[in-house]
């Protein structure tokens, strides 16, 4: 009986290697793509993918299988979009070449609730923004204090929490409750100031209800033609009343908290007997109310509005 060969056998492997390597060509999964969507009206005339949407909600797999395919970049048919989940990509225009993508006043009219926030400016004013917040971030003492905020947080508030849930058998929401342990720890370090949204009673916050009730109405800002939400405000209706609603709570929240930090800077002012030690626990309102403005000429701290606007961001 004959043997097979080295030469032989590797012939007969040969097809299917190429068979496999057409397959993953983005020609290939293209079709694969399509097989896999033909039972659903994918691309629709005008309205594109966005129909399609809802139903492949509970396919995510399948989805980020497509973006893969797609050299994590993909074309998605209706509003003006296009997704990435490429670092490289994020990285380019959001920091390293950042000036060359202007988003323009379209941008900024969306999320106007937000004012003149770093992610809503352009050119010189983002810049100043950007060196002034990079100023205070990098400083050890505001290092110091953010882990001294969080590390009493989670030794005084998070454990004994968790640990009287255990207890007492409570069914709780941990997405919930860590969600309300990064805006309280936040808050703090923003602007001194501690909502106490975490404890047993699980209390509702204005101001983190206004965030995420603005963050759902822009989406859909996006998603929708700009008609039919200017419409929808002007009428108070769906989620446009309730984005004025957050603007409200916003003006009058922030308000709050900066009268409050410059009435207290203007005390440790005065006081000659002020010990200077807490600088440690400096937050970041109070360092952008004492501001050079030498050193940023197109910043306002004397300005309550960029004060604001500066909280929300942060």
């Amino acid at each position: 009986m004959a043997s097979i060969g080295l030469f032989e056998a590797f012939l007969s492997l040969f097809p299917f290697r190429i068979f496999y390597y057409f397959l993953n060509k983005k020609h290939f999964g293209y079709l694969h793509i399509k097989q896999t969507l033909q039972s659903y009206h994918w691309n629709w005339p005008v309205l594109g993918m966005l129909p399609a949407v809802p139903v492949w909600l509970n396919r995510i797999d399948d989805l980020i299988w497509v973006i893969e395919k797609n050299n994590l970049t993909f074309l998605f048919k209706g509003p003006w979009f296009t997704r990435t989940v490429d670092p490289a990509n994020i990285h380019h225009m959001l920091s390293s070449n950042f000036s060359n993508y202007i988003k323009g006043p379209e941008f900024k009219e969306i999320v106007d609730v937000f004012g003149d926030a770093m992610f809503n400016t352009e050119a010189e004013l983002r810049r100043n923004l950007r060196m002034s917040s990079q100023v205070i971030l990098s400083r050890q003492s505001f290092q110091n204090f953010s882990m001294s905020v969080t590390t009493s947080k989670i030794k005084d508030v998070l454990l004994p929490l968790l640990s009287r849930f255990s207890e007492e058998g409570t069914i709780v929401d941990f997405q919930d409750v860590f969600l309300r342990f990064m805006f309280n720890t936040t808050v703090v370090t923003t602007v001194g100031s501690d909502p106490q949204s975490l404890s047993t009673e699980m209390p509702e916050y204005e101001l983190a209800k206004a965030l995420e009730d603005a963050g759902e109405a822009i989406v859909i800002r996006h998603l929708i033609p700009r008609f039919v939400w200017k419409f929808q405000r002007w009428m108070r209706l769906g989620q446009e009343k309730k984005l004025i609603e957050a603007g409200a709570t916003f003006d009058r929240v922030c308000a709050k908290y900066i009268l409050a930090k410059r009435e207290e800077i203007r005390s440790q002012e005065n006081d000659h007997h002020h010990d200077h030690s807490d600088e440690e626990s400096e937050d970041l309102l109070t360092y952008f109310i004492k501001l050079d403005t030498s050193k940023y000429e197109l910043l306002k701290p004397s300005d309550d509005k960029f004060l604001r606007d500066t909280i929300l961001i942060s």
